[in-house]
């Protein structure tokens, strides 16, 4: 005689309960909250990472012409680094229609111990091919990228590194002295939040150990003098004062 089996339910498989479709779309959102902020993190660090060794300020750099001092003066023996600051609206590459509010060029002597910190007035004459404008306007057309060798060529200083910055980075630049090379982007997030630059991580860490090695509060400021130029009298133009930059900059002295 067959008897009956009894039924048991097994205890291995999930019984659906009223929580069980809650649960599974509380799951689903916490996997795409943490995958979309895991994307934002990695774009946030790629972007930042663009911000050291752009090639088009390398570029830039390399379209200088080589700076020759004027008669009676010979370029200093001294170890110098220049390095131009443009402090613009928006820092992004070939940003036409960029208003430049401030440039700057930062000159230290390494054998010295000292820096010389001279604003170059925006509207400074330049030259860009056959054109000849303002430092303002070319940047407002071309974007700062195209103001580097122009201004190299106007000013008699040949530059190392340029930072194009919407704000000023020179503080922020000695604050990340110590920084690892290898943790860069995430030490000093602030300071490339805000610029772009020629520089990668090594020398961007070497220039702001050379700064803080002079101080801050010991940078002698100044301001580049702007002279006629009868050439563009008509437009009332003005070129940069090369000889009286270069002295005060120190990269060049009197011939002996």
């Amino acid at each position: 005689m067959f008897r009956k089996r009894e039924r048991f339910e097994r205890s291995d498989v999930p019984r659906e309960t009223p929580y069980t479709n809650v649960i599974g779309v509380v799951v689903l959102v916490v996997v795409f909250v943490a995958l979309a902020i895991t994307v934002v993190a990695v774009w946030n660090r790629v972007t930042l990472e663009s911000r050291l060794g752009a090639n088009d300020l390398t570029d830039s750099l390399s379209a200088q012409a080589k700076a020759s001092a004027a008669d009676g003066y010979v370029a200093s023996s001294d170890e110098l680094e220049s390095t131009l600051f443009l402090t613009v609206s928006s820092a992004a590459a070939d940003a036409g229609g960029t208003q430049l509010s401030d440039a700057r060029i930062l000159t230290v002597n390494k054998t010295q111990g000292t820096a010389v910190l001279a604003t170059v007035p925006v509207s400074a004459e330049v030259a860009s091919g056959e054109t000849v404008t303002t430092l303002a306007d070319l940047c407002a057309q071309s974007g700062a990228d195209a103001c580097v060798a122009p201004l190299s060529a106007a000013s008699g200083v040949r530059f190392k590194h340029v930072v194009v910055a919407t704000g000023d980075v020179l503080e922020k630049a000695v604050q990340i002295v110590g920084a690892s090379k290898v943790n860069l982007v995430g030490e000093a997030s602030d300071l490339l939040g805000l610029m772009r630059t020629d520089m990668d991580a090594s020398d961007l860490l070497a220039f702001a150990e050379t700064v803080s090695g002079v101080g801050l509060g010991n940078i002698q400021r100044t301001e580049a003098s702007l002279v006629a130029d009868p050439d563009q009298a008509e437009a009332g133009l003005q070129a940069i004062d090369k000889t009286a930059l270069c002295l005060t900059l120190g990269t060049i002295v009197a011939a002996s």
